[in-house]
């Protein structure tokens, strides 16, 4: 014979109570997190927002800051500039963006494969990424001088009869930027692909080899589909570095010559610290914080990610 014994339930209102207590404690290991976001993020932020509505101009000093409300947006938005430093701005990070998506997919391919000397290989490949951006950009400006090494190489391989003026023609002067900072950002594309391409199951190229699937409907059918995600992400981290990349521009070409490498982002950074109207440069930022949050909207939306 067996007693079975009957569960005394605590009362309704107590489990109410219970359920709407709240625990506290992740909350409280996540605030330094919350707090320093704030500090470095947030504030600055904000405070660019609050600016961009005041007339704040260091060359006259004695007028003050006076509320302008959005004069700096219209000045911003009827300059003819913004229009060409916008054009600039979707010039270098289109081909920024996809030069780097290239090579990189091509090295993470190529990383993936075995072969003596991978794992060096694969250290190797992060220097790029690793070196400071400064450093690039004088060690590229030094190489695409006038009468630097890379037009050397090329009049000694007859590939030109003359000097190539790289950084002061508007006809090779974006194209040289676009060019060192795909080398400094293809390691960052080529190591989040090449993690994306080692989370793909061995087994799905196995099953293809064995339906007679050539190596072009292996990488169609079988690596894209399986590197999409993590190439939506990387794309789009690639668009923001360079949607707010000023390091190239400055160093290499100071937004020249003839305004033909100021991206926004350059023409921000150039009102504010060298024109020193710090309201409109407040606006053009502001703008282009807009500009990238709905391009990474709309981007993310187009590729299906969550």
């Amino acid at each position: 014979m067996t007693i079975e014994k009957a569960v005394v339930l605590p009362p309704l209102s107590r489990r109410r109570r219970e359920s709407r207590r709240v625990d506290l404690f992740p909350y409280l290991l996540i605030l330094p997190a919350v707090v320093i976001l704030g500090v470095i993020f947030l504030y600055p932020l904000g405070y660019s927002l609050w600016l961009s509505f005041f007339s704040l101009n260091l060359n006259r000093p004695s007028r003050g800051m006076p509320f302008v409300g959005f004069d700096n947006y219209v000045d911003v938005l009827t300059d003819p500039a913004f229009y060409h430093a916008l054009w600039l701005t979707v010039y270098w990070s289109v081909g920024s963006v996809g030069g780097q998506l290239i090579f990189g997919l091509v090295a993470a391919l190529a990383l993936n494969q075995t072969f003596p000397g991978r794992a060096i290989a694969r250290a190797v490949i992060l220097v790029p990424w690793a070196v400071p951006t400064v450093l690039v950009a004088i060690v590229f400006g030094t190489m695409f001088n006038t009468q630097g090494i890379i037009n050397e190489l090329l009049i000694d391989a007859g590939l030109i009869s003359d000097y190539i003026p790289w950084l002061s023609s508007t006809q090779w002067s974006m194209p040289t930027l676009i060019i060192a900072n795909i080398w400094k950002g293809f390691p960052f594309v080529a190591v989040m692909l090449l993690a994306g391409l080692q989370a793909i199951p061995q087994e799905l190229y196995e099953a293809a080899k064995v339906d007679g699937a050539s190596e072009w409907n292996q990488f169609r059918f079988i690596t894209l589909p399986g590197l999409r995600s993590v190439m939506a992400v990387t794309v789009l981290l690639s668009i923001i570095f360079s949607l707010k990349s000023v390091d190239f521009q400055y160093i290499m070409t100071y937004g020249g010559p003839a305004d033909s490498t100021k991206v926004i982002a350059f023409d921000a950074y150039f009102t504010a610290f060298a024109e020193f109207m710090f309201g409109k440069a407040s606006a053009i930022a502001t703008i282009l914080t807009l500009i990238t949050a709905g391009v990474s909207f709309v981007y993310l939306k187009q590729r299906g990610v969550e």
